[in-house]
């Protein structure tokens, strides 16, 4: 797999032991242009029916549990409709298997028998249950206050799970530690592999909007993977001709600590590590320092979007509205929605917005309504 830094420009073949590149940065596959719709897999309700498109050299069976073709739904919010696709409904409860799944197949097919990963919850589950299936072994460093239910989930992956105290990049320290032994880093904020796979989400909006791109997606966002790798999808279709315009592509973070907003707002290029206020209910996006964050905020301006920050009152109303839709979601999810409330105006009525809902409640516990 050939890998470029986004920050230097150097270019190598992606190995195990070389992570990152040496000026930091996060490594970031080849570019691959266009995207042809006859070599989509149709029999294939997984994100493999785009294994034609990928750009991997991985040989032989493929490690997957099912993940992605997840559902786009119509929903009534206030007064106009949105669209919303529950990725939680994948197989470890949220997004994060889409990249996962083609990062430890990257990882295996590359020798590996023991990953790593830091994470609050979602990242480690699922790179512990792809380790699983891959029958690797797998060590998962969590921040000590993740919520016991994500800690739960990991080690009954069989993973062995790390909790670190003090502040999440605590934990982002102690992988890094376990790297420099020589496990495998599966990196969900700097494998390269794990953006691939991410990609599959725009490809997927695609093809269930008929052949359209969507006006508008909206994102929560932590080290933001999932807006980065669409954005690199939908420039794919567009550069293809497949669609004439991209769609808006929205973060948003909680009011505690959002340091993508500030720069954004600030127009800075460069994303600079913040301290957080107080803890957010919203755990997942608790990430003081984005790894990609210059193109995080390249792709959010490129395609006319914005960031916004919602407090822990708008998360908490955001979640309890879609569990009256039979949609249950943790918190982390939940401010993708709060932020249609906080900014009415980021699409118009006819337009369509999209809102992918990341990561199942019941990886935590939820906080009832007084």
């Amino acid at each position: 797999m050939r890998v470029v830094c986004p920050e230097c420009l150097s270019s190598e073949d992606l190995s195990v032991e070389r992570w990152r590149c040496d000026c930091g940065g996060a490594w970031e596959p080849t570019a691959v242009t266009g995207f042809d719709p006859r070599s989509i897999q149709r029999d294939d309700h997984s994100i493999w029916r785009y294994r034609n498109h990928f750009g991997l050299d991985v040989e032989g069976s493929r490690v997957s549990l099912g993940e992605g073709w997840t559902p786009l739904l119509s929903m009534a919010y206030g007064q106009r409709h949105i669209l919303v696709k529950p990725e939680f409904y994948s197989p470890t409860g949220s997004f994060k298997d889409r990249g996962t799944c083609v990062m430890i197949n990257v990882l295996r097919a590359q020798g590996a028998t023991r990953v790593t990963d830091d994470s609050s919850g979602n990242a480690g589950a699922s790179v512990a249950a792809y380790a699983a299936r891959a029958e690797m072994s797998a060590e998962i460093y969590v921040p000590a206050y993740a919520s016991p239910a994500k800690q739960a989930q990991i080690s009954i992956y069989g993973a062995d799970v790390i909790p670190v105290p003090g502040p999440r990049e605590n934990a982002k320290l102690a992988a890094f530690d376990a790297a420099d032994r020589g496990v495998a880093f599966a990196s969900h904020a700097y494998h390269p592999g794990f953006l691939v796979g991410q990609q599959s989400v725009a490809w997927e909006l695609w093809e269930q909007l008929g052949g359209n791109a969507p006006d508008c997606v909206v994102f929560p966002v932590g080290q933001g993977l999932h807006l980065l790798g669409a954005y690199i999808g939908f420039k794919r279709l567009n550069e293809g001709g497949l669609i004439d315009r991209m769609p808006r592509l929205v973060a948003v973070q909680a009011a505690n600590l959002a340091p993508l907003c500030e720069a954004f707002a600030a127009g800075l290029d460069h994303v600079p590590a913040v301290e957080p206020v107080t803890p957010s209910m919203a755990e997942g996006l608790a990430i003081n320092h984005p790894v990609r964050g210059k193109r995080l905020l390249s792709a959010i301006r490129d395609t006319g979007g914005t960031c916004i920050a919602v407090t822990d009152d708008d998360i908490l109303a955001a979640q309890w509205f879609l569990a009256r839709k039979g949609l249950f979601v943790e918190p982390t999810s939940a401010t993708a929605l709060a932020a249609v409330d906080v900014a009415p105006d980021l699409a118009d009525p006819g337009e369509t917005l999209v809102i992918p809902l990341t990561g199942s409640g019941l990886k935590g516990t939820p906080r009832l309504a007084n």
